[in-house]
């Protein structure tokens, strides 16, 4: 019979191994968690080649993140980043709401694809609404919230094609801003991936709307089939040109 000392010692082992493995585990826990959260808010495929996270820094760093289109689209990405640096008040990590001080994206491009009379944003738009419409599981009310302070995506491009159409239309975004999302309660990591892809998706469609005449040189087409092609009504393409006359009255 194993005298109680050897056994605490065993124990002991087991408890520093398992702590070992979950803290060299971390990384891929967190990738496998930030990938599982995009897909199930808006229901296409997503990638994020590596992330790093130091805890005790509070700090971590992604590279090559993608999401893929919806159904009836290309194959091209949606969405890609090259990097991000990301802050976390390491405080908060064992708290019911871990706080993100800071997200901050590098190397954005934006894919805004129109077929058939309809585009790829409006899609991932409607997808998103209809799983946030969706009851949520016992096991993702109970899952820890998260709130961000601030989520910057920088510099970013958007390529604009038709299917059907060689030619492509470039924008340039600027930065995209997002402040206190979740909320001071937080919320899970699927409501701020849906949150954040509705407002990726909706910033592109305005962008793509007010410079419909500059797209339609670069593609070398008429603005109104582009607009048609884009799946945008007559009357909001006439809206966003009237826009810009009284704009620049």
């Amino acid at each position: 019979m194993k005298s109680p000392r050897y056994l605490i010692v065993v124990a002991a082992l087991a408890a520093v191994a398992g702590l070992m493995f979950v803290y060299n585990s971390k990384d891929w826990l967190i990738r496998s968690a930030v990938v599982k959260a995009v897909e199930d808010a808006t229901g296409v495929s997503a990638h994020l080649g590596s992330l790093r996270v130091e805890l005790l820094k509070g700090e971590g760093v992604l590279k090559d993140f993608r999401m893929g289109n919806p159904k009836g689209f290309s194959r091209e990405d949606l969405i890609s980043i090259k990097e991000g640096k990301i802050a976390v008040d390491a405080a908060s990590v064992t708290s019911a709401v871990i706080r993100i001080k800071s997200v901050d994206m590098s190397g954005v491009g934006i894919l805004f694809e129109g077929s058939g009379k309809r585009n790829n944003m409006n899609a991932l738009k409607a997808q998103i609404n209809d799983r946030s419409a969706k009851p949520k599981s016992g096991k993702e009310e109970k899952s820890k919230k998260i709130r961000i302070d601030s989520f910057v995506l920088r510099k970013v491009q958007v390529d604009v094609r038709m299917a059907g159409i060689v030619k492509v239309g470039n924008l340039d975004l600027g930065d995209i801003r997002m402040s206190n999302l979740g909320g001071s309660n937080g919320s899970s990591a699927s409501d701020i991936a849906a949150q954040v892809s509705n407002e990726i998706a909706s910033r592109a469609t305005t962008a793509v709307i007010r410079n419909m005449a500059k797209l339609a040189e670069q593609m070398g087409m008429d603005a109104s089939k582009i607009a048609d092609g884009f799946g945008v009504p007559t009357d909001v393409l006439n809206e966003a040109a009237g826009f810009l006359q009284n704009l620049f009255k």
